[in-house]
């Protein structure tokens, strides 16, 4: 009877922690933490994989002994570290969309109106969520959920993973601004030309609005780079995706190697 008793203790507390480290990544994974989602349905795929992992993950009589509220806390923060590395690495679509509503100035609406408050642009909203279709396609929240299920043999409970620093945090966020300065480069470089093709105009022609003239040019232009970007999402969800699952590797996958999202190759402009 007493070991019976000491079976379902130890179950218990893996399946109470290992809910805790799948509730941490579905809070904030972007592809699973929208408001839309009610928290009722996060808490029935995050009991279903409990249920599947907690048998693998039992803690010694040990471990049992030291678990406490530190535990929780630290196993609640390995599974939020996980999916805020896939937003830390999505900077770099809110670096593109940014630099995109400032040439075109479809940001001119929150500066005439800041009292309004708009959580992002238009062109934010755009890019964010064809980045998230792309990454439900490409399966990139299973691949994360999988490196959460696998993470408990590397990073036991109460353990904080040793590849997680403020180097690997800095090296993260560097890597997504650098994907969106790459990103951005030939928007600037086309803006920059059409900036100065008006400025020649208005300088031969004084009397012409450069306000109405240059919004009715910048507007489609904005058009044509969002097609051209468009294009290349398969490759900028890819190179996303593997920073952000580089950084995790680093501390919970054990040195596993990082699966390239299944994604179609981007089609070639004719």
């Amino acid at each position: 009877m007493n070991f019976d008793l000491r079976m379902i203790e130890v179950f218990g507390t893996a399946a109470a922690l290992v809910s805790v480290r799948f509730l941490g990544l579905f809070l904030a994974l972007p592809m699973l933490s929208f408001r839309s989602f009610p928290i009722s349905l996060r808490i029935a795929p995050v009991l279903l994989l409990t249920f599947a992992v907690a048998p693998t993950a039992l803690p010694s009589l040990e471990q049992l002994k030291q678990i406490g509220m530190l535990t929780v806390g630290s196993e609640l923060a390995i599974g939020v570290v996980c999916g805020l590395s896939l937003r830390l690495a999505m900077l770099a679509v809110d670096f593109l969309a940014e630099s995109l509503s400032m040439h075109a100035g479809f940001s001119f609406a929150t500066a005439i109106a800041p009292e309004a408050s708009l959580p992002s642009t238009a062109m934010g909203e755009i890019l964010g969520m064809s980045l998230l279709a792309t990454f439900f396609i490409a399966d990139v929240h299973l691949l994360f959920i999988e490196r959460i299920a696998g993470s408990f043999a590397a990073v036991p409970f109460g353990a904080w993973p040793s590849g997680w620093d403020l180097k690997g945090f800095l090296g993260l966020m560097s890597g997504a601004f650098s994907i969106g300065l790459v990103m951005s480069c030939g928007s600037f470089a086309l803006y920059l030309f059409t900036n100065f093709m008006l400025g020649v105009i208005t300088r031969i022609s004084p009397q012409l609005n450069l306000m109405s003239v240059g919004f009715s040019i910048s507007a489609p232009l904005a058009l044509v780079v969002l097609g051209l970007v468009a294009l290349q999402l398969p490759t900028l969800s890819n190179l996303i995706s593997q920073a952000a699952l580089q950084f995790v590797d680093r501390g919970v996958g054990a040195g596993q190697s990082v699966d390239r999202p299944r994604l179609p190759s981007a089609p070639k402009a004719p």
